[in-house]
């Protein structure tokens, strides 16, 4: 199935952090290009190859709120376990009583010969400016980070 997003993710201006927009024709597409972002922000992502998986689940009551924290998860990821993960990542959505993802990312562990380093450093995950919603027929997850 095709959709007419804009693009896989893109960046915006913001004081002293990033604004991430990431689409997606389904959700668990937007989700997974939200990473992509996130790696791409520090390292790049398509010099990764699939040596390991690490498998991540999150959930909360909403969407935003599921959005903070798979964001937040990959941060710890990359910060404590020095993952990198590449564009290979499935992800699974489920709707319950809240929302929750299932996820496993392919990558290995971070090279800065290898994977190469933007020149920024993500702090942390916030609320600022988050949304998170359909357009036409694409999804639009927007976050800021701290960097």
């Amino acid at each position: 199935m095709s959709c007419r997003k804009p693009a896989n993710y893109r960046y915006g201006e913001h004081t002293a952090d990033v604004l991430v927009q990431a689409f997606g024709c389904t959700l668990e597409e937007a989700f997974k290009n939200a990473a992509v972002a996130l790696a791409d922000l520090t390292y790049y992502s398509e010099r990764v190859e699939p040596r390991m998986a690490k498998k991540v689940e999150v959930e909360y009551d909403d969407l935003e709120g599921l959005l903070f924290k798979w964001i937040d998860e990959l941060l710890f990821l990359f910060d404590a376990e020095k993952f990198a993960w590449g564009r290979n990542i499935e992800v699974e959505l489920r709707q319950g009583v809240g929302y929750r993802i299932s996820a496993t990312l392919h990558g290995e562990m971070y090279d800065i010969n290898k994977h190469g380093f933007t020149g920024l450093i993500v702090k942390a995950m916030t609320f600022h400016m988050m949304e998170i919603k359909k357009v036409d027929d694409y999804w639009v997850l927007q976050y800021v980070v701290d960097i």
